[in-house]
């Protein structure tokens, strides 16, 4: 997210949460200390999902400029969460095991897309433990650069889905799953092989701030 994406969508929070009366926090939200890193793609997201939840905002305007600010938000639906831990214990690969149902903007889950929590800390501070990760399965596809890695989920044999910075290593024929800390190491998986599969691309986290 760049700082001007991030400064629009604290503008229209401002601007949704005025038109709804709340004026209280928006007057919060323009006097926050420290300031709002706009920059910060998963603290500005969380600040405007914490918001819209709160105050009954539109998810869609706040976060994309679709609609009006006083738009009344699509109804929530409650979608299940998934495990990330869960293995099956003869193929050793990640299955489906529904852990808990959550209220989200359909705008949110689109087609193609569920739920998971975080159950690692590799990614902190930027994924905490707890998170819920909305994963996109339509957008596998790795970077095979290393400056361009994104956060994806992978289906480890015997390791359940795990949620790291992938890049895909062409030369060495292998996926590179890195966290942020030396304390975890990088995790090396053939490409094309029956010990993993991509997932998907994290493309939505939910996190206190």
């Amino acid at each position: 997210m760049t700082q001007d994406s991030g400064s629009a969508i604290v503008l229209r929070l401002a601007q949704a949460l005025t038109a709804r009366g709340a004026h209280d926090a928006a007057r919060q939200l323009a006097c926050a200390h420290p300031p709002i890193d706009t920059a910060n793609e998963a603290e500005v997201r969380s600040l405007a999902l914490q918001h819209c939840r709160e105050h009954a905002l539109d998810p869609d305007w706040v976060l994309l400029g679709l609609g009006r600010p006083e738009n009344p938000p699509p109804k929530a639906e409650l979608t299940p969460v998934f495990a990330m831990n869960s293995v099956h214990p003869t193929t050793g690969r990640w299955q489906w095991r529904e852990i808990e149902r959550i209220a989200l903007s359909p705008t949110i889950l689109s087609p193609g897309r569920f739920v998971s929590r975080m159950e690692q800390r590799c990614l902190e501070p930027h994924i905490r433990h707890g998170a819920y990760l909305v994963i996109d399965t339509t957008r596998s596809r790795v970077p095979e650069d290393r400056e361009k890695q994104e956060a994806f989920a992978v289906d480890v044999r015997d390791e359940g889905l795990v949620v790291r910075l992938t890049w895909l290593e062409r030369s060495a024929g292998r996926l590179v799953l890195e966290g942020l800390a030396p304390s975890f190491p990088p995790l090396y998986a053939p490409w094309k092989s029956p010990e993993c599969r991509v997932v998907g691309r994290v493309a939505w986290v939910a996190q206190p701030l």
